[in-house]
């Protein structure tokens, strides 16, 4: 079933979470844990999305 079927289909307001993933290094552990907790509202779905890219300024000298 798609993310659009579960929040159509829903006869209620449908809850959702969105999670960013560990960053490198660290494990993966703490997401689990974070889901168990988020179960309990019964969410229509979990997304997990990524980090966004660091970017850095960097003044150009002239």
């Amino acid at each position: 079933m798609s993310i659009v079927d579960k929040i159509t289909s829903s006869p209620s307001t449908a809850f959702s979470f969105e999670l960013l993933p560990p960053l490198k290094g660290d494990g993966i552990a703490s997401v689990f844990k974070t889901i168990d907790l988020l179960r309990e509202f019964d969410p229509k779905y979990i997304n997990i999305t990524t980090h966004r890219s660091e970017v850095v300024f960097k003044q150009n000298e002239q």
